[in-house]
């Protein structure tokens, strides 16, 4: 029982953490769309803070 506990719990948290990382992925790629059309330097600003955002958040998951 525990250990069903267990992997359910592991599952929901992955599932969320790829969700998390689609979803930045998902706004670079906008950005990215936008700089390419537009060439406004703050789209590429706000790619530039979700690939921190993303590096971020791997650093973390690799330490766990």
């Amino acid at each position: 029982m525990i250990s069903r506990k267990f992997e359910n719990e592991r599952l929901r948290r992955r599932q969320e953490e790829k969700e998390i990382i689609d979803g930045l992925l998902d706004i670079y790629n906008d950005y990215k769309w936008l700089h390419e059309w537009f060439g406004d330097e703050q789209y590429e600003q706000m790619m530039k803070q979700v690939v921190e955002q993303l590096k971020k958040f791997t650093r973390r998951k690799r330490r766990e």
